[in-house]
């Protein structure tokens, strides 16, 4: 598949100002396109999914949910049809709901909405609405009491390619006639994905034209309506490949699509675009200041189910990374719980908040890493006395192994370099059973002290001491 933008001609496939980029994760990015990433509140987003299924192209809107630290539980959202397709949706103050709905060959397009009750069906807009032309991507905002519909169309009277039109709506929710947002802001040309950023009063939006980074660039003007300041190309945000359909949640807060270099693909490079968030730094961050953030979040230790990775195993090595052993510890809470009710303080306040506190902490030193710093992790491995002193120190290596292999695949792949080159360095000191207090239990036959206490639950761990920082 070529281009998918959801225009939908979708572009399927740092810095000015120091900001924060991150790609979503599995449960939101796949194989396919994903485009149009609109935060509703903390806890709910929808976003448009785009694929090919045989010769023609699908796309479906999705909502997804945001828990303990991560967006999950995507799910087929109620904005969808068996007979068109639906795409770029965006959410009225007094309860409208715009989105796209075309063909199932991506030919025609138009761009409907529906009642707060939904009870009516959709209602499409006659004043856009036209066989002559391709009309998708409303964006609905309120200017000062004015409702505005601006959306992407090749209708006659633009600039050429694709241009950002607007309609105003009346009080009585009648549709002006589509007026053309002039020349500070369309080209000859495609000008696509127009977002209002309500904090700073600009419409942000995604071009082809020459001169930018790469093919689809996001932009931004000052004003509103047709009356606009020169447009500017946000140099932060933008790669060689495509960035696409910028949201933003807050003032310092948003998301938008991109195919660059890390998006997933079914095997072919920058095919596709993925969901990333950005974050707006108040200050840039000096080594200094991350020194001084990171230094709050250590010594910061990460536990382990008894005997992970690799139970039963004398072999220094594992393919496991943290996350995996971290994911197998969550889902033995349950019997944990159930030998030991205290356990579940641990497992919310303590193994949770520890493994959202490390992502924090990558984060902070992949920005000092990306400014062609050093960094060394020094790091002890621990477990719990109920096996042999060698056993122990293995299982302590192998421990800080998978963290180091968690290393390799944080951010897809982000650190993995500098590792091959030694710019983050991880010093290892393994202790085994060695530092255990007297009063962790060895006794293998009384599992509910040796295995489920509290203090048992507490020594099985690594722990990051210290991070030192190149100056």
């Amino acid at each position: 598949m070529k281009s998918i933008a959801l225009i939908f001609l979708f572009p399927f496939c740092l810095l000015s100002q120091e900001v924060l980029i991150k790609q979503l994760p599995e449960a939101i990015n796949t194989n396919n396109a994903e485009l149009n990433f609109i935060k509703i509140n903390d806890t709910t987003a929808y976003f448009t999914v785009a694929s090919e299924k045989g010769e023609t192209l699908e796309s479906n809107i999705y909502v997804a949910t945001f828990k303990n630290g991560e967006w999950g539980n995507k799910k087929y959202s109620s904005f969808n049809s068996e007979i068109f397709n639906t795409a770029n949706i965006s959410f009225e103050s007094e309860g409208k709901t715009f989105f796209s709905i075309c063909n199932m060959q991506m030919l025609d397009c138009k761009i409907v909405y529906l009642d707060k009750d939904k009870k009516q069906g959709f209602y499409e807009i006659p004043p856009i609405s036209s066989s002559a032309s391709f009309n998708t991507q409303g964006f609905i905002y309120n200017h000062d009491g004015q409702d505005v519909l601006y959306f992407v169309s090749d209708r006659i009277g633009g600039f050429g390619g694709l241009d950002i039109w607007l309609s105003v709506i009346d009080n009585d929710g009648n549709f002006g006639v589509p007026i053309n947002a002039g020349p500070k802001i369309n080209t000859s040309y495609d000008e696509i994905t127009p977002f209002y950023n309500q904090y700073d009063k600009t419409i942000y939006f995604s071009s082809n034209r020459k001169g930018g980074a790469g093919a689809f660039d996001i932009y931004k003007s000052l004003g509103k309506l047709n009356l606009w300041k020169t447009s500017v190309n946000v140099l932060e945000l933008n790669t060689d490949k495509d960035e696409l359909y910028i949201t933003f949640y807050d003032e310092k807060n948003g998301y938008f699509s991109s195919n660059r270099k890390g998006a997933k693909s079914k095997g072919l490079d920058y095919c596709c675009n993925d969901i990333y968030s950005f974050e707006y730094l108040d200050t840039p961050l000096d080594t200094k200041t991350i020194k001084n953030q990171v230094s709050n979040y250590l010594p910061l230790s990460l536990y382990f189910h008894n005997d992970e990775p690799d139970p039963r195993s004398m072999s220094r090595r594992t393919a496991q990374t943290y996350k995996d052993v971290y994911i197998s510890y969550l889902l033995q809470k349950p019997e944990y719980e159930k030998q030991n009710p205290k356990s579940k303080s641990f497992f919310e306040n303590v193994l949770k908040k520890n493994f959202s506190d490390l992502n924090k902490v990558l984060e902070m030193l992949l920005l000092d890493l990306s400014k062609g710093k050093s960094v060394e992790l020094q790091i002890k491995g621990y477990a719990s006395p109920l096996y042999n002193s060698q056993y122990n120190q293995n299982l302590s290596q192998r421990r800080i192994v998978s963290f180091i292999n968690y290393l390799t695949q944080f951010d897809n792949g982000s650190l993995k370099n500098y590792i091959l080159t030694k710019k983050l360095i991880v010093n290892e000191l393994s202790f085994g059973e060695s530092n255990a207090p007297n009063k962790v239990s060895d006794d293998a036959r009384n599992k509910k002290k040796s295995v489920y206490s509290i203090d048992a639950m507490q020594e099985r761990k690594i722990e990051i001491v210290d991070v030192i920082l190149e100056k």
